[in-house]
This record gives structure tokens, C-alpha cells and sequence, in this order.
């Protein structure tokens, strides 16, 4: 189903697009489009599978980041923004890299959705994201002006310039899906609960929480809740 990657025509980015896989017993797809951001160190292929695991009648389009890591030693490694590691160990982020792959993000969603559904129609947007896909994510739908139906934010951190605005500016009962490895050693889980009270107490969204006992991924009963979370938008 992969395929090669391709450019999306006209866009900034390159990505997979998978179009919708009906049955015969079905003759609609899913009115969301699901737009899939990776994380750090790997490319628009990672996330990919996640789409037939939720929903095969979704419209998807993995989008690949702009930052080739293969010359610092990770072949086939993509990010959105540059990492550092402070001499204590931990881990920093560019702001301005992240704020400008933001604005990226920012003109070419809309059209990559697009281009993902059949004969170009618009449908609503649901965005999927982990770790720095997931950082995204947040800024999409806090910072940007892309319409979406719901965010599903997998090992994000909490970016303070994102989340600087409070209170969050969330259409009411908008859905969103956080979920976090108590064991992350990558993200504390720490940064989960900080943004999952953030989406709580500051923002009139209708939250959806996962912990689980793991790393820096998304479990089982992780992905069994992100597949009853897609089944509650209409179609």
C-alpha cells in the first residue's frame, strides 16, 4: 500500500496518500480525511498502518518532514524541526524551526486533504500525531487557521508558546485524543498530564485520555481507544 513517495502537485511537502478501501457491502467512505505527522527520526511511512487499523474508509495522507536527518546518521530519517541535547541530558527543541514548520504545516494540510479524497472533494480534517507530529498537532489546531474536525495527539510535549493563549482557542466540544507511556523516556508523561489539564481546565474540547504502562509509542489499548474515538464522528 506504500508505495513510493510522492509529491503532492503543487505543495511543499511530500507524502503517501492512501485513498479510501471500500468493501463491496459499502458505497461511502469516511467523511474525515486523516492527516498523519511522524515523529522525530522517522519518515511519512511510519505511521501509515495506522489508518487500516482505525478505519480503511478513511481518506489518509501521510505528510513527510522537511529536515533530512540521513547526514547526521539516521538513513531515511525525517524531522520536522532539529533536537539538541543539553550537556545535563536532556533534550531542547528549535522554537523557531518548529514555528516555521508550523506555517508550513499551516498552507499545505488543507490542500494535501484534498488531494487525499476522491475527486478532490473537501472533507473534514482530523490530524493524528506523534511526538513531534503530535507537538504539531497542538499547533494546528491552537495557532493556525486549518479547520479541524478533531486532533489525536499521541507522546506529545507541551509547548509553551503554543499553549501561551488561555484560554484555548477550541470550538466547544471539539474532539481531542491524548494519550501518553507512564514509562516514556523519551517525553515525560509528565508533559501528557500538563496538556491534558491544559485541554481540561482551559478550553471547552471534549477530551479523550490514554495512559498505559510503556515507552515512547502507542500500545494496544491505546490504538483500541483511538479506534473507538474515530468511530464516534458521524457519517
Amino acid at each position: 500500500m506504500h508505495g513510493d513517495l510522492k509529491r503532492l502537485e503543487g505543495l511543499e511537502l511530500d507524502g503517501i496518500v492512501a485513498p479510501p478501501s471500500l468493501n463491496n457491502t459499502q458505497d461511502t467512505s469516511h467523511p474525515c480525511t486523516l492527516v498523519l505527522l511522524h515523529g522525530y527520526g522517522a519518515n511519512a511511512g511510519d505511521l501509515l498502518g495506522l489508518r487500516d487499523e482505525i478505519d480503511p474508509t478513511m481518506a489518509c495522507v501521510a505528510l513527510q518532514a522537511p529536515v533530512d536527518l540521513g547526514p547526521m546518521g539516521m538513513p531515511g530519517g525525517r524531522a520536522w524541526f532539529q533536537l539538541q541535547m543539553t550537556p545535563e541530558g536532556d533534550i531542547t527543541y528549535d522554537t523557531a524551526g518548529a514555528m516555521s514548520a508550523l506555517r508550513m504545516l499551516e498552507r499545505v494540510v488543507p490542500q494535501a486533504a484534498e488531494q487525499a479524497t476522491s475527486e478532490g472533494n473537501a472533507s473534514q480534517i482530523v490530524v493524528l500525531g506523534f511526538s513531534q507530529g503530535a507537538m504539531l498537532g497542538h499547533g494546528l489546531l491552537l495557532k493556525s487557521s486549518v479547520e479541524l474536525a478533531g486532533l489525536a495527539a499521541c507522546s506529545g510535549r507541551l509547548v509553551p508558546e503554543i499553549f501561551d493563549q488561555r484560554p484555548l482557542d477550541v470550538p466547544a466540544g471539539l474532539p481531542v485524543f491524548l494519550s501518553h507511556g507512564s514509562l516514556d523516556e523519551v517525553i515525560p508523561v509528565a508533559s501528557g498530564h500538563a496538556i491534558k489539564d491544559a485541554y481540561q481546565s482551559d478550553s471547552s474540547a471534549c477530551v479523550t485520555w490514554v495512559e498505559s504502562p510503556i515507552g515512547h509509542g502507542i500500545s494496544p489499548d491505546m490504538l483500541d481507544a483511538l479506534r473507538t474515538w474515530f468511530g464516534s464522528f458521524s457519517r
